[in-house]
């Protein structure tokens, strides 16, 4: 890249070329997941999903403060069983707050009547999030994500997705304009799961009504509009005040064009590649006594193609460092 320079800084050709590059992935993944200009952002963040997960969880100020005595007056987070690390133990660290896990149904995905019935019982909490997995990175398992959003936003509580094993390959829609009351309050993925990602950042893209922190989550150099022996003051863009120090540069141009490719290729042609790959794999593993896949392996669970697997050995299983 013979024009790279520091997008902290547009005096100079270098620095106006490079930041015009980092704004156009910004763009390209704002249309890809149909972000609304005016009401969403989209923000780079530093080392994946985990960077973007508690990026979101500082900006709402729930990674700080007192337990009070009082439940009805503490944060509640919804979360389930398959989620993964960088979408649990962020909230779950959260001193303030309490977490209610949502169990699995019986058919497979969330269990949305025991969703329903803890969205009522903690109806008067001052904030309700729920934080789910879009897709089990275990058993691949696919969520009905505008359904589960619905009944959050029914009971006034905040709808955030995790796309980390999922978003190569499905389409995200932060505003489907089917169903406005199935929209999301804040996605996070990593790009390095993408073709040609690897490399690039984690994102956050979240309703900027959810960033009004008065500190940015990370100060430092590119978060102020100016900085006195006795004072300073931050920036007002949500993005600027939010990336903080020298970004990932190449890392973030490279996921705007891995998303380029997706979108090129389009996410119901990825989709019905990928059904394909797990009918395959459904039926010839499946055929095999001593291989057993875990998860539900039936036609009427919408799922990617990753398999976890246990190797039957006589009446035991083999540990997973013979096979």
């Amino acid at each position: 890249m013979p024009t790279y320079g520091n997008t902290h800084t547009t005096t100079s050709v270098t620095g106006l070329q490079t930041t015009s590059f980092r704004e156009e992935a910004r763009h390209i993944i704002a249309n890809a997941v149909n972000a609304n200009e005016s009401k969403d952002v989209v923000i780079f963040a530093g080392q994946g999903c985990t960077s973007a997960i508690n990026k979101l969880v500082t900006a709402l100020g729930i990674n700080k403060g007192r337990r009070r005595h009082r439940a009805s007056k503490r944060p509640v987070i919804f979360t389930c069983p398959f989620s993964h690390h960088s979408n649990l133990l962020p909230w779950r660290e959260s001193p303030c707050a309490d977490e209610v896990q949502i169990p699995e149904a019986e058919g497979g995905g969330l269990d949305l009547k025991e969703l329903e019935r803890q969205l009522q019982r903690h109806q008067n909490r001052p904030l309700k999030i729920g934080s789910f997995a879009a897709a089990s990175n275990l058993t691949g398992m696919l969520i009905d994500v505008d359904k589960v959003s619905k009944l959050l936003h029914k009971y006034g509580a905040l709808a955030c997705w995790d796309y980390a094993t999922c978003a190569p390959y499905v389409d995200i829609d932060m505003n489907p304009k089917d169903d406005p009351t199935a929209y999301k309050d804040a996605v996070f993925f990593s790009g390095h799961k993408f073709v040609g990602g690897p490399g690039s950042p984690g994102v956050l893209v979240v309703k900027k009504n959810l960033m009004n922190n008065e500190v940015p989550t990370m100060p430092g150099g590119g978060t102020v509009l100016f900085v006195t022996e006795k004072a300073h003051s931050y920036l007002s863009n949500k993005v600027e005040r939010e990336e903080g120090g020298t970004p990932d540069i190449l890392g973030s141009i490279r996921l705007g064009l891995a998303f380029q490719l997706k979108q090129h290729v389009g996410p119901q042609r990825i989709m019905d590649l990928e059904r394909e790959h797990v009918r395959h794999v459904r039926e010839s593993l499946g055929r095999n006594k001593n291989i057993m896949l875990l998860g539900r392996q039936t036609d009427d669970v919408d799922q990617l193609p990753i398999f976890s697997m246990m190797i039957r050995f006589g009446d035991r299983f083999l540990h997973h460092n013979f096979v």
